[in-house]
């Protein structure tokens, strides 16, 4: 599992092939006596997040649940073929064909019912919707968006950050905004 970790870390492959090629490694490695596939689909589900935001509400569990027959002969030709490739093919199917069955339905109508019981003012649910939709929005973008004086959206990303609502993930100038609802 070290050796995993450590490649996870220092591969030059891009995320989506390395979120496949650990969920793969991690179900062959086997660690634990139950709860491998789970573990494995939450492990990928963690390191899409780390690629975008967007990847957060990635339903990997969901995907590999409607598709199990197919997640389980991949694995098995994957092992048959001693590589990862049937895997990785298989999972980036079923993530394209996800995101592809959400393109058009803003996230808006998936997380505004969340947001108005977390958040009572008006325009803080506002920055925090706009912020679910692109964590990558400046202060000054947000400004913008909403109207807001830059004190005023200051403010309000304090306040969002006090309540444990929005994280700040990497720098200032080349990190982004997580939501946490």
């Amino acid at each position: 599992m070290s050796n995993l970790f450590d490649w996870l870390k220092h591969a030059k492959d891009h995320l989506l092939i390395r979120s496949c090629v650990f969920h793969y490694e991690f179900e062959f490695i086997h660690p634990f006596i139950d709860g491998n596939g789970r573990t494995g689909r939450l492990w990928q589900s963690l390191i899409l997040g780390k690629l975008h935001p967007l990847f957060e509400h990635l339903p990997v569990e969901n995907m590999v649940y409607s598709n199990q027959q197919q997640y389980y002969d991949a694995i098995t030709a994957s092992s048959h073929a001693g590589h990862s490739g049937p895997f990785i093919d298989f999972m980036l199917n079923e993530i394209y064909n996800t995101l592809k069955s959400h393109q058009g339905v803003p996230l808006h109508d998936k997380v505004a019912d969340k947001v108005a019981d977390k958040v009572a003012n008006k325009s803080a649910q506002k920055v925090l919707m706009l912020l679910s939709e692109n964590g990558h929005l400046t202060r000054d973008e947000l400004s913008e968006r909403t109207g807001l004086s830059l004190g005023g959206i200051k403010k309000i990303i304090n306040s969002l950050r006090e309540g444990g609502l929005i994280e700040r993930v990497g720098s200032n100038k080349t990190g982004y905004w997580k939501v946490n609802i």
